[in-house]
């Protein structure tokens, strides 16, 4: 193996597994396009939280508002960018210093105040497990039909063999 596709190779191995975006033909690495549309989703994804971020703060981020951002679906964010939704959460839980939140407020509103910040994470959390569950029974429900589909595939093809009689030679259905 030459030194440059040996370099490439190399590059493959220790990017964090991505071998699965890369085709490696001769001396040229190239990336598939379903990799490169995956990627142009992600960059819109991080310009879309960059915008909501300088637009209205952290007190409106969510994966749905993300989404209508971005033009792009949820279940696109749920399924193949996780690592927005971890970037969304973190960005979120800095714009928002817990430790700086003194233990006694002397503010009377401090309370409510505080009520209203857990009652907004709660929402956020209940909102994307709703959707990631959804998600997640979408992709179960494929793996069955697929199996069910893959079996009466095999069922078919058996009703399709030759027939062979007893004592004949084997004659072919007309299918």
């Amino acid at each position: 193996m030459n030194s440059l596709k040996s370099a490439s190779w190399n590059a493959i191995e220790s990017s964090g597994g991505w071998l699965g975006r890369a085709i490696v033909s001769g001396d040229k690495m190239s990336i598939t396009p379903q990799q490169k549309r995956r990627d142009a989703t992600a960059q819109r994804l991080r310009a879309a939280l960059a915008r909501l971020l300088a637009r209205e703060g952290s007190a409106k981020l969510s994966v749905a508002a993300l989404a209508r951002e971005a033009g792009v679906g949820r279940n696109a964010i749920y399924v193949k960018h996780r690592d927005v939704i971890a970037e969304l959460l973190q960005t979120a839980s800095h714009q928002i210093d817990f430790a700086a939140i003194p233990k006694a407020a002397p503010d009377p509103n401090w309370h409510a105040v505080a009520a209203e910040l857990r009652e907004q994470v709660r929402r956020l959390a209940t909102e994307n497990a709703r959707l990631l569950k959804r998600a997640q029974d979408a992709e179960l429900a494929i793996e069955r039909i697929e199996r069910r589909a893959a079996k009466l595939d095999a069922e078919l093809r058996a009703l399709r063999s030759p027939v062979h009689l007893h004592g004949t030679t084997p004659i072919a259905r007309n299918a």
